[in-house]
């Protein structure tokens, strides 16, 4: 594992992508990124304080479905913080994570050939969230102290090492639904803005859908942007 820090960079996914004889677990890690992004091609806020990075994992060492691995990574960053602070936080299906009703990590995974490259953009030490100040938090913001920001990237990578070499999915999967943020909320799936979906959210299930009950009937989601109603 190798771990390349830049004070700014357009983009660590991008960087880790185009990188080559990479290894398992190298990691681009940026103070500052000028062109990040999220899924769907989304714009990724990304200030200083914030922790910026990105690894590589190849396909040999994920066992089943690769699509259940923004659920993995979530899980995994959840487990990480609370070594950290044991806070509330919440895993919102499929690749955010919330804390105090607001976003405090998203990830996004992404596949080059036999790679998978996985960016996570992480408040920490960041209180100025420009025009997502409604929607955003750090812990700096709830608990008014100062991380060591490498320190919580190398806690995260090894807890999704850890993950996805010793744990089972159905184990991790139980652990995800115990903090599932969307489970008996009143929300709305949309795609490509268009709603798919209206309903109450219930588990995600071991294929990595979203259930949500929609007039009694039980439907079933695989992809879709997420509106909290209620």
């Amino acid at each position: 594992m190798r771990f390349l820090k830049f004070d700014e960079i357009d983009s660590t996914n991008r960087y880790l992508k185009d990188m080559e004889n990479k290894k398992d677990y190298d990691c681009i890690v940026a103070r500052t990124q000028t062109a990040g992004v999220g899924r769907r091609g989304n714009h990724w806020v990304s200030n200083e304080g914030m922790g910026l990075f990105s690894f590589a994992v190849n396909e040999k060492n994920i066992q089943g479905d690769y699509t259940l691995l923004p659920l993995i990574c979530g899980m995994s960053v959840i487990k990480a913080l609370e070594k950290i602070e044991k806070l509330e936080y919440r895993f919102k299906w499929t690749n955010d994570v919330y804390l105090e009703e607001k976003k405090l990590c998203g990830i996004l995974v992404e596949k080059i050939e036999n790679w998978f490259i996985i960016g996570i953009g992480i408040n920490i030490n960041n209180t100025d969230f420009e025009r997502a100040d409604k929607v955003a938090i750090s812990l700096k913001k709830v608990t008014k102290k100062s991380y060591i920001v490498d320190d919580i990237i190398y806690c995260i990578i090894n807890e999704f090492k850890k993950t996805v070499e010793t744990e089972s999915w159905e184990y991790t999967l139980s652990e995800i639904n115990r903090k599932n943020y969307l489970f008996n909320r009143e929300i709305r799936v949309e795609k490509d803005g268009v709603e798919i979906g209206c309903g109450i959210g219930g588990n995600i299930g071991n294929d990595g859908r979203l259930e949500v009950r929609i007039n009694n009937e039980k439907r079933y989601f695989d992809i879709g942007e997420i509106h909290i109603l209620k």
